[in-house]
This record gives C-alpha cells, structure tokens and sequence, in this order.
C-alpha cells in the first residue's frame, strides 16, 4: 500500500512538471497575438 502511495505520487508530480513546462514554452514561443474579431470589439 505504501508502493502504491508513492507511485502515484511520482505519478502526479511528473504529470504536474509536464504540465507547467508545456505552458510555459507554448508562452515563451512566440507572442502570436490574433485579430480580434468584430462583434467582441469595444468600440
């Protein structure tokens, strides 16, 4: 039960580093801005 325990634990913390380190190089590879379309326009 205790092997169990730190598996998922491992499990989680790898799952939580793949996921901060894939946002943040999506955000460090280019600052693509879209168009902003027309009907959400403050005008």
């Amino acid at each position: 039960m205790k092997a169990l325990k730190s598996m998922m634990v491992l499990a989680a913390s790898l799952c939580t580093f793949f996921a901060l380190s894939t946002s943040a190089s999506a955000c460090g590879w280019g600052f693509y801005q879209p168009e902003e379309p027309k009907c959400l326009r403050e005008e």
